[in-house]
Formats: structure tokens, C-alpha cells, sequence
């Protein structure tokens, strides 16, 4: 069975409550103050079932008054039933409700003419020439408009097949999206605690399944759904949908919260938009603080223009919204401004980025990204989002969190940009997208550090892998500085000495006067034997400068010339060879020899000989047993 929603528009008192109750036998007005004072003050709800579709309306409020209450049920509607009584005809409301519909992409829908029996026929036909005017180049410019009587039934069983034939037409909801599901009332229920209800805009809802409130991020359980009345364990998108949640407290939840899949997505308090001012607003200028409606909620916002001072009546533009309380918005949603004071709707827009840094109104490249992003391919637009972050990279759950794709189909339109190289994914637990420039940005980045650290540090293999990583790829995943280094080595650009990094084929070479330096220090230590004096020592062994001493020492013992085997102990590498090729010419493999044995076969204290013995079990040449020594 197909599901659709039908949002009820009009004037206050055209008869909206009285069409649904005539078409459904349900009373819209569930609260007692809508019924003694016969408006609607808040969102009323019926359904009826024609077969093959069944349908749920949402029967907004007229008064300009509770028109933000009308925001919180048009926004997920499939089409809008216009009502305009016969003894009035166009309103302000009627005005208003038909220009909301049109800036939240409602795109098709039926015109009812009510209160048909009050007046002359000659009226009913005045009425829809009105009615035409008014629609005239609009999305209802060919609906239908049938004239009804919710009194004597005259139209109705029409106006049923009207809806029955349209919403068979109508696209159907995407239940293989993501869920949401806007919040647009919060009740308590003796017995089972909270209870929210809402349109279930996308996506699909199943009793036990865990979900997420945003904004607030509060985690919880499904209890029970309702949908028209009854107990299921499913809702699927297009459905009126009553939620049980179990784990969370009445007073935790409000109208505009959303219900979702856990741990995917978080709120915003900017956002990036295409906006289009009303013909009937006045001018708009920069930062002015205006109401902002999207789903179900409303909050506060600064609109900073971007490229303009002004936007004026009937024009188009970008800007950034800047709110006072956070939102849960998507790539694609669409919204409604209203004046702060008159509250009266004024524009509305499609959201472009639902998490942009914050910028400058004079940002003419920001300006441009914006007019590329406004388009429908959503390959094109992949790369822009990439190029907006302040990295140029994020993980595929990260991008997914601006688009609310499901399962893998983000996945399938990056892949062809990655084949034709418009971005690279490098693999990780979720692929990291990278733009191209910013890798190659990073390697010459990279290839400079390394050179640089060269020329300071001659004598030195390489930079340490982690000291490149944080002065260049600190805000990036681990998996772009890897990536990046890989490149660079299977171009021969930079090559691995063990932990470090180096300039493909670069070898240290010493000046003349180092070589110099270097063979003194050799020869002080081959001439040491056994028992070398302290390393401290060395600056004022050799007579050089002792700065230079100090550096080509350093070096030599990274290059393993010489042997570091204490704190202030260093051996020449040869003389180390010589200790170990004299125990195996005195000892067998897994003889024992003690303390005593190995200072009286080199004639040195244990001052040497402690620290000696200690290296050579590290080096897995021998092994402690008590007192002892085991040659391996």
C-alpha cells in the first residue's frame, strides 16, 4: 500500500478542520480550546484508506498567529490541498500558506473551493477565476479546483477521487534512506512513558531499534509505533507516525527534534543557503535577524548575505545562516524565513551546507563553491563539499553526515570521480576522500621539511616519521600522512631509513674538516681498548672544536661507529666485534661464565664490565641466569 501526506493550506475559518472531518469522519481538532473556539491552534491529524493508497492529513492552522505551528506539519507533506471558501475567496493566509508551499518545493496539489452551498453559483465561478490568477505560473497552475459543501457533501466523493488519482502520481517517500523522522509533538502516556509523533520524511522505523534525538544527541530505544491509530512494528516513509520511546524522559524532548539513526549525524548552528526573497518582502539587508523554519523547528538567525549588502524583493541569492540554537539539516532541505517582528513569511531557500566554516560576506570564492554546489548532480558536487572543509579531506561517514545517503550509495558516486582522479579515497576503516591538489599541496610540503631538515641537520639520516607528521599532517587522519609518504617513496622522491625520512639516494658526506674530526674520534676509541674513559669526556679528549666534536660523535654513534651501551659508555663498533669474537673462541654455545670469568678474560673492572654484559644480553648474545652468563 502506498502512503502519502496531504497538508491542508488556507485562510483561518475557510473550512480546513470541517473538509478533513467531511473526507475522513475524523475530527482534526483534538485539542478542547480548537473546538470550543471552532480554529485550529495546533497541527490536527486524521487519515483515510482508498484502497490502493492511504492517506494522512495534516490540517494546519490558518490564524496568522499559529502560523509557525502550520510550518511544523506543511514540511513533510507529498501535496498541499489549497482551501479557499466561496465566501471570501483569497486571504492573507491563503496568500502566505500557497507562498510557503511553493519556497518548500511542494510541487503539486488540489484546490477546494468549501462553503460551496453558502453562496450563488455566479460566485463559485469568480472565485476560481481568482483562484487562477492567483496560481497562475505556479506548481498549482494546472490542479484541479473542485468546489465542496463539508455540510451537505456536494464534491466530496469528487474531491476523494481527485486525491486517490493524485496521490497514486504522487513520487513515493524514499524508505530505503536514512530515517527521520521531525518531531512535531511530545505527550506522556500513564503506562508508557514518552511518546513523540511525526511524518516520517524518509527512511523506515522498526519496534527495538535504536535511535538518536538531534539536536541534543540523546540515544534510545523504540517501545512501540502507532500509525493511524494501530499498533505495527514498522513505519515506512510517508507514514503519520506515532513513536514510543523507551530510556527517555517527556521533559528531555521538544517539537523540531528529529528522530534518526545513532551516531551518524550531529547538529549545526551555520548553514550555507540558496535563498529566495519573497516579491511581497521588503529588502533584506546583511545580518538581519530573521525567524528560521526547517521541519518541524524554529529558531532565531542572522542572515549574512554573501557578495551583496541587500537582497531585494523577488531576487535570489547566497548567504550563511548564522542561528541562535542548533539544528538538525541536511544537503538539499529546504526552509522558510519569517520577519522577527511582524512575524510574517518573507523567503525561504534550499540548504546547500549543513556544516560550513564560518566566512566572510566578502568571500567571492566561497560565493562561487556555493553557485556550484547548487546544482542536481551530486558527483559534481562531492568535490566542492571536499574543497569547502578546511582540510579538503574526510572520511566517507563524515561527508555522508552533510548528504544522509544510504548504505553504500555515497560509495558508488565517489568511485567513478576516484577512476577519472577528481578525488583520491584512500582506504581506512571508512575511506578518506582527499582532493588531488591538496595531496600534491602536501608532498611538496613534504619533500621542502625534509630538505630543510637536511640542510640544518647534516649529519642526520632524516627527520623522525612522527616529527614530520605533526608539523605538517597534525589535523589530517593518519592515513593521508601515510598515503602521502607512499607516493613519495614509489616516486623515488623520499626513502625510509628505519624510523626516519630522507631525500631519495642522499647519503651524509662530511666536510674535510669532519672527516677529520671523525678519524680523531676513531682513533681515540680503537686506541681506549677495553676500557674506554667517559663519553662525556670526549669534548675535551680531542683536540678539535668542541661543538663539532659533540655533533660528529652524536652522528657516529647513529650510524653505529660507535656503540652506546651506557648512559656515559661508548665503545668503538670493532672493539665491541672483538669482545664478542673472543667469548666464542673461549666459550661454547650454552656454556656459563660469571662476572669474574669475563673481567679476568678482558682485565677490566666491573665498572665496564657490568654495563658490558648487560648490552650483550639486550643484544641477544647472551643470556642472565642468576650470577651467571649463558652464551647463546
Amino acid at each position: 500500500m502506498k502512503h502519502v501526506i496531504v497538508g491542508t493550506a488556507g485562510h483561518i475559518d475557510h473550512g480546513k478542520s470541517a473538509l478533513v472531518r467531511a473526507l475522513t469522519g475524523v475530527d482534526p481538532d483534538r485539542l478542547k480550546e480548537e473546538q470550543q473556539r471552532g480554529i485550529t491552534i495546533d497541527l490536527g491529524f486524521a487519515h483515510l484508506d482508498l484502497g490502493e493508497v492511504q492517506i494522512g492529513f495534516v490540517d494546519v492552522p490558518g490564524h496568522e498567529k499559529f502560523v509557525k505551528n502550520m510550518l511544523a506539519g506543511v514540511g513533510g507533506i507529498d501535496f498541499v490541498l489549497l482551501v479557499v471558501a466561496a465566501d471570501e475567496s483569497i486571504m492573507p493566509q491563503t496568500r502566505e500558506h500557497f507562498d510557503i508551499c511553493r519556497l518548500l518545493g511542494v510541487n503539486t496539489g488540489i484546490i477546494a473551493i468549501t462553503k460551496s452551498d453558502m453562496v450563488e453559483p455566479d460566485m463559485i465561478e469568480l472565485v476560481r477565476d481568482e483562484i487562477e490568477e492567483t496560481v497562475a505560473g505556479s506548481f498549482l497552475e494546472n490542479a484541479e479546483i473542485i468546489p465542496v459543501s463539508s455540510k451537505t457533501g456536494e464534491g466530496i466523493d469528487r474531491l476523494k477521487k481527485a486525491i486517490h488519482d493524485l496521490s497514486l502520481a504522487a513520487r513515493a517517500r524514499p524508505s530505503n534512506k536514512i530515517l527521520r523522522l521531525p518531531i512535531d509533538r511530545a505527550f506522556s502516556i500513564r503506562g508508557f512513558g514518552t511518546v513523540v509523533t511525526g511524518t516520517l520524511t524518509s527512511g523506515e522505523v522498526q519496534k527495538d531499534q535504536e535511535i538518536e534525538l538531534i539536536p541534543g544527541g540523546l540515544t534510545a530505544k523504540i517501545r512501540g509505533i502507532q500509525v493511524h491509530g494501530s499498533m505495527t512494528a514498522r513505519a515506512v516513509a510517508g507514514q503519520r507516525t506515532a513513536v514510543n520511546l523507551q530510556g527517555i524522559d517527556l521533559a528531555q524532548v521538544e517539537r523540531g527534534m528529529v528522530i534518526t539513526v545513532p551516531h551518524s549525524f550531529h547538529s549545526t548552528r551555520i548553514l550555507d543557503v540558496h535563498l529566495l526573497l519573497l516579491p511581497s518582502a521588503r529588502p533584506l539587508k546583511n545580518l538581519v535577524k530573521v525567524r528560521f523554519h526547517q521541519g518541524t523547528i524554529e529558531v532565531l538567525a542572522r542572515v549574512a548575505l554573501i557578495g551583496q549588502e541587500t537582497l531585494l524583493p523577488g531576487e535570489t541569492g547566497y548567504a550563511q545562516l548564522r542561528l541562535d540554537s542548533p539544528v538538525f539539516c541536511l544537503h538539499g532541505d529546504t526552509f522558510i524565513i519569517r520577519q522577527f517582528s511582524p512575524t510574517i513569511t518573507i523567503g525561504g531557500g534550499t540548504i546547500l551546507h549543513p556544516h560550513p566554516p564560518k566566512h566572510k560576506s566578502t568571500d567571492l570564492k566561497m560565493l562561487a563553491a556555493l553557485r556550484e554546489l547548487d546544482q542536481e548532480n551530486l558527483q559534481n558536487k562531492i568535490p566542492i563539499l571536499l574543497g569547502m572543509n578546511p582540510e579538503s579531506a574526510m572520511n566517507m561517514k563524515e561527508l555522508n553526515s552533510f548528504i544522509g545517503l544510504p548504505g553504500n550509495e555515497l560509495a558508488k558516486a565517489c568511485a567513478p570521480l576516484a577512476q577519472s582522479g577528481k578525488i583520491a579515497m584512500i582506504q581506512a576503516p571508512s575511506p578518506i576522500l582527499v582532493l588531488p591538489n591538496l595531496l600534491e599541496s602536501l608532498e611538496r610540503q613534504t619533500l621542502a621539511q625534509v630538505e630543510g631538515f637536511h640542510k640544518e641537520n647534516p649529519l642526520q639520516k632524516g627527520i623522525s616519521k612522527e616529527e614530520l607528521r605533526k608539523k605538517i599532517f597534525d589535523r589530517l587522519p593518519l592515513e593521508v600522512f601515510r598515503y602521502c609518504l607512499d607516493r613519495l617513496v614509489e616516486k623515488q622522491k623520499i626513502a625510509f631509513l628505519e624510523d626516519a625520512v630522507s631525500i631519495h639516494g642522499r647519503e651524509v658526506q662530511l666536510t674535510a674538516e669532519g672527516e677529520h674530526i671523525r678519524d680523531l674520534i676513531e682513533q681515540f676509541y680503537r686506541n681506549a681498548g677495553y676500557q674506554p674513559p667517559s663519553f662525556s669526556d670526549l669534548q675535551n679528549s680531542v683536540p678539535a672544536d668542541p661543538q663539532e666534536v659533540r655533533r660528529i660523535s652524536f652522528w657516529m654513534i647513529k650510524e653505529k661507529i660507535l656503540i652506546k651501551i651506557a648512559d656515559d659508555i661508548v665503545y668503538h663498533r670493532s672493539t665491541i666485534d672483538s669482545i664478542k669474537s673472543q667469548i666464542r673462541s673461549r666459550f661454547k654455545p650454552g656454556a656459563k661464565f660469571g662476572v669474574a670469568d669475563f673481567k679476568e678474560l678482558f682485565d677490566i673492572t666491573r665498572k665496564h664490565a657490568i654495563p658490558l654484559l648487560e648490552y650483550l644480553d639486550r643484544e641477544r648474545f647472551t643470556r642472565r641466569l642468576g650470577n651467571e652468563r649463558v652464551l647463546l
